[in-house]
């Protein structure tokens, strides 16, 4: 059976916080990375935990600079890192710049990276359930009650 090997072993082994970085990453084959963008964690993963992932594979759900740039450009182009799936950008369009490149570093010229800007998440279910979201959100708020993923200014997420 396929999935045998699956069902004796946890896929997910550990998780990790910012202390344990270098401990996950070492201990890793795909890195996710999955935090929002605070100025704590900006620059998160830079040349040196990119040099801590030979061979291993990074994924960004984040924003694009939690990861730096140049660092990740050259570990991938020197093919340090096996690969990188990146749903972020560098740069955008701007109303005055309607084209622009997901980055000031050729990128698109990498053969072990996937980039895309931010549409990882457009899938029909997850915009049915966000619409679902800001309803109950607006029923709650409606009736008084406090509303579900309720933004914190001061952690800036």
């Amino acid at each position: 059976d396929r999935g045998e090997g699956l069902k004796k072993k946890n896929i997910l082994e550990f998780l990790g916080e910012k202390k344990d970085l270098e401990k996950v990453i070492k201990e890793s084959d795909f890195i996710v990375v999955a935090v929002p963008l605070t100025e704590e964690t900006e620059g998160l993963i830079g040349e040196k935990e990119l040099k801590l992932m030979k061979g291993k594979y990074l994924i960004n759900i984040s924003r694009g600079i939690v990861i730096n740039e140049e660092a990740l450009f050259k570990s991938l182009k020197e093919k340090q890192l096996a690969g990188a799936a990146i749903d972020t950008w560098y740069q955008y369009p701007t109303l005055e710049q309607r084209e622009a490149l997901p980055s000031k570093f050729d990128f698109h010229k990498l053969d072990n990276i996937v980039m895309s800007p931010h549409t990882a998440g457009y899938t029909d279910k997850a915009l049915e359930e966000n619409v679902k979201s800001v309803f109950d959100n607006i029923v709650k708020i409606y009736y008084g009650e406090e509303p579900e993923n309720r933004i914190d200014p001061k952690l800036e997420y």
